[in-house]
């Protein structure tokens, strides 16, 4: 399922939640309505949370099945929240956007390159996958702002080129593809949030974008 969907008239959804295939990190702020919308779409239990009291989940946390990583500066009541459901948690100094910074799935990550290796070694741990400096062609370091990927596809920045997506592809043992939202934005991280069951897409995002969308993160047509 691909949902339309805005916060507050704002269409950078990808700025507010973050989800893996069980969990969905929701705004406190966000209506029981739009909870239970994203809830349905995602097919992912909500986790109502902030982050030092910031609603921009998306750009705070970096997430898959296995753990998170959050910014030093949340709260303690906030770590709480999310030690609660099991994840793997750490914390990092360096970068406080993380989820900006790290773009993960259940079989890779792939970092900010000014990540220091003694970070990379607690993201790695807590995501429990083998997290790798950026180098790619593009040379856009806030990877997770400019790419979406799940475990079942990668909606890729739209600029990338073939061999670069190629080499994505290898890494995060799934099949994507190049596309924008909200009426030819780039930065799909932080207009898309998705995982292995559906996606929220912003508001604005055209149909031909959707489609785009749909076809990168499920592999298929509408």
């Amino acid at each position: 399922m691909i949902t339309k969907f805005s916060v507050h008239k704002n269409p950078f959804v990808g700025l507010f939640f973050k989800a893996n295939d069980d969990l969905v990190l929701v705004p406190k702020v966000l209506g029981g309505k739009l909870a239970e919308t994203v809830h349905n779409t995602l097919s992912a239990t909500p986790v109502c949370l902030s982050v030092s009291q910031s609603d921009l989940l998306g750009l705070f946390v970096a997430m898959n099945s296995n753990g998170c990583v959050v910014p030093s500066f949340i709260e303690d009541d906030e770590l709480a929240i999310l030690r609660k459901t099991g994840l793997n948690v750490a914390t990092i100094d360096s970068h406080q956007a993380c989820g900006n910074c790290i773009l993960c799935n259940d079989t890779a990550a792939i970092l900010h390159p000014t990540i220091a290796k003694a970070e990379a070694k607690k993201i790695s741990d807590a995501l429990g996958v083998e997290a790798l400096a950026h180098d790619l062609l593009s040379k856009i370091s806030t990877v997770g702002a400019v790419n979406v990927v799940t475990n079942t596809g990668l909606l890729a920045y739209n600029e990338m080129p073939q061999v670069e997506l190629k080499k994505l592809e290898r890494i995060f043992k799934v099949r994507g593809n190049v596309g924008t939202c909200n009426m030819g934005v780039p930065f799909v991280g932080m207009g898309v949030v998705a995982n292995s069951k559906g996606a929220l897409v912003g508001h604005a995002t055209s149909g031909f974008e959707v489609q785009r969308i749909y076809e990168a993160l499920f592999g298929d047509s509408i």
